[in-house]
C-alpha cells in the first residue's frame, strides 16, 4: 500500500510540475498494481489528452464513465475530447449530460464555448453565467462571456466582463489583450498600447516575441547614439501603417536599424530616407537595443492628438511621365481595390465585390484603375462587359508595391476596402475614399469619417451590418460633388 501511495504522490507532483510523460509512467505503475483506481485513470485521460493521444484519452474517459456513471466531470472532460476529435454531437450530448447530473460548472462553461462556436451567442452567455454563479472566481467564463459580448458588439459588456478577469487575476494575458482593442477603438490611446504589450504573453496571438540577446528599449532611456533595432510584425498593412513612427526614433538621435517583411523592403526602400533597411531573415548588424515597431506608440506615450500623420512615405519622381501616359489628363483617374486577404479571421466583412463599382463607373469623366492583385481578380472577367476597369499589365513585377505606391501618387483618388491598399494611399498622402463595415476593427475607432492616421481620408462606414449598397450610394455622391 505504501509503495502505490508513493507512486500516486510522484505521480501527482510530476503532473502539477507539467512533466506529464513522467507522470503518465507513474500513473501506469499504479494502474497494473490497481487497476480499478479511477481517480488515477481520469488524471491518465487528461495526460492523454494534454499529448495530444486522443483516442487514449477518450477510451480512458470512457471506461471511467462505465464505472462512475455518475461522476459529472468524466462526462465533461470526455466532451471535450470528442469537441475536439469534431464529433460535435457526442461532445453536446457529453455536456448535457455532466449538467443534468450536478450542474457541472466546467460543463456549463464547455458547453458555453460548444455554443460561442455555433455562434449561437445568447445560449453561450446563458450557460457563462450559470457556471460563474456557481464559481464566481472563475476567470475563463468571465474572458469567454467577454468576448462574446465583444462578438455582439456590445463593448462596454465586454469591457465590464475583461476587467472582472483582471480582478480575479491581474496577470490574465488574454484579458488584458483583449481589452486593449476595446480601449483603442474608444480613442484612448495611451491605456489600449499599454494593455495591447500583453499580447506577446497572449495565447490568442499569433505572433511569438523575438528572442534577442540584446535589452528591449524601455521607451524612457537615453538612445541617443544608440544603435537600435526596430523590426515588423503582423500583417503588411500593420507595417505599412505603423512605419511612421520609426522617424521619431530617428529624431531621438539614434542610429536605426529596420527590419520590415521581405515583401516591403523594396517599397520601403524606395519610399523612405531610412540608411539602413533590412529584411526580416538577413543578417543584420549589430545593435544595442531592440523594439517592435508596433510597440512604439506605448513607448513614445502616443495619444489621439498626437499621432505623427504627415505624409511619411513618398515615391521618386523620376517616373512621373511613365504614368502620365497611361492615365487620362482629361479625366479624373481613380485607383480601386476591393478585397484583401482571405482568412476570414483577418479579412471577414472587410471585403466587397467589384460589382458595387458598376454606377460608379458610370459618371461622366472618371476613369477607373485596378488596384487589385492575387485575391479579387478573378472577379474581373466577368465584369468587362458591364464597365470599363482599366488594368495596367505586370504592375509590381518587380517588387511587391513599388509600381503601386508610384501608380497612387499619380492618381486623383483612390477608393479601397480596408486593407494594405488604404494605408499605402494614406502614407503617400492621397486623397482617399476607405469604404468599413459598421463594426470595424480598432484603428478606424467609432464614428469617425475622419482618421487621425490620415489627414487625407474619409471613411464611409456601413449605417447597417452588411449593406454596402448604402455605402456605395453615399460614394458616388461624393464623387459627383467632389469632381463637378
Amino acid at each position: 500500500m505504501n509503495d502505490i501511495k508513493k507512486l500516486i504522490e510522484e505521480g501527482i507532483n510530476y503532473h502539477k510540475k507539467n512533466k506529464l510523460n513522467d507522470a503518465k509512467i507513474k500513473y501506469l505503475e499504479v494502474l497494473k498494481i490497481d487497476q480499478n483506481n479511477f481517480q488515477i485513470k481520469r488524471l491518465l485521460a487528461l495526460i492523454e489528452y494534454s499529448l495530444k493521444n486522443y483516442s487514449n484519452s477518450l477510451k480512458l474517459f470512457s471506461e471511467c464513465i462505465r464505472a462512475q456513471p455518475n461522476n459529472s466531470a468524466n462526462y465533461s472532460d470526455r466532451g471535450v475530447v470528442y469537441y475536439k476529435l469534431k464529433e460535435i454531437k457526442k461532445s453536446e450530448n457529453d455536456y448535457l449530460k455532466a449538467i443534468d447530473i450536478d450542474k457541472n460548472t466546467n460543463a456549463l462553461f464547455n458547453y458555453g464555448n460548444l455554443l460561442k462556436e455555433k455562434k449561437m451567442f445568447n445560449e453561450a452567455i446563458l450557460n457563462y453565467n450559470l457556471a460563474i454563479k456557481a464559481k464566481p472566481d472563475f476567470a475563463n467564463a468571465y474572458q469567454n462571456r467577454a468576448l462574446v459580448k465583444f462578438l455582439q458588439n456590445k463593448d462596454q459588456e465586454a469591457l465590464n466582463d475583461f476587467n472582472e478577469v483582471i480582478k480575479i487575476n491581474p496577470n490574465h494575458a488574454n484579458a488584458h489583450f483583449l481589452k486593449s482593442s476595446l480601449q483603442l477603438k474608444k480613442e484612448n490611446l495611451i491605456e489600449g498600447f499599454k494593455n495591447y504589450e500583453w499580447r506577446w504573453k497572449s495565447q490568442l496571438f499569433f505572433s511569438k516575441i523575438r528572442d534577442f540577446n540584446e535589452k528591449t528599449w524601455n521607451g524612457i532611456d537615453d538612445i541617443k547614439n544608440k544603435t537600435i533595432l526596430l523590426y515588423s510584425e503582423q500583417g503588411l498593412g500593420d507595417q505599412i501603417h505603423f512605419i511612421r513612427f520609426v522617424n521619431l526614433i530617428i529624431k531621438k538621435g539614434a542610429n536605426v536599424i529596420v527590419e520590415v517583411d521581405p515583401r516591403l523592403l523594396k517599397l520601403f526602400k524606395h519610399t523612405t530616407n531610412f540608411k539602413n533597411i533590412y529584411s526580416k531573415g538577413d543578417e543584420l548588424p549589430n545593435f544595442d537595443l531592440q523594439c517592435p515597431i508596433m510597440s512604439l506608440p506605448y513607448k513614445l506615450k502616443i495619444d489621439i492628438n498626437s499621432i505623427p500623420n504627415k505624409p511619411y512615405l513618398k515615391c521618386n519622381t523620376k517616373n512621373t511621365d511613365k504614368w502620365k501616359k497611361l492615365l487620362d489628363k482629361n479625366c479624373k483617374n481613380v485607383g480601386i481595390n476591393w478585397q484583401g486577404g482571405v482568412d476570414p479571421r483577418q479579412d471577414f466583412g472587410r471585403s466587397f465585390k467589384l460589382d458595387y463599382f458598376q454606377e460608379i463607373s458610370k459618371i461622366n469623366n472618371i476613369k477607373l484603375f485596378s488596384l487589385q492583385k492575387i485575391n479579387g481578380i478573378e472577379q474581373i472577367e466577368n465584369k468587362k462587359d458591364k464597365f470599363n476597369l482599366n488594368i495596367i499589365d505586370n504592375l509590381d513585377n518587380d517588387a511587391p508595391f513599388v509600381d503601386t505606391a508610384e501608380l497612387i501618387s499619380n492618381l486623383d483618388l483612390i477608393i479601397t476596402s480596408d486593407t494594405s491598399i488604404a494605408h499605402l494611399s494614406g502614407a503617400l498622402g492621397k486623397k482617399t475614399f476607405l469604404l468599413i463595415q459598421k463594426y470595424a476593427e480598432w484603428r478606424w475607432f467609432e464614428n469617425r469619417s475622419d482618421s487621425p492616421w490620415y489627414p487625407n481620408m474619409k471613411i464611409f462606414r456601413q449605417k447597417i451590418d452588411g449593406d454596402w449598397n448604402s455605402v456605395f450610394s453615399e460614394v458616388k455622391d461624393n464623387l459627383i460633388k467632389l469632381f463637378k
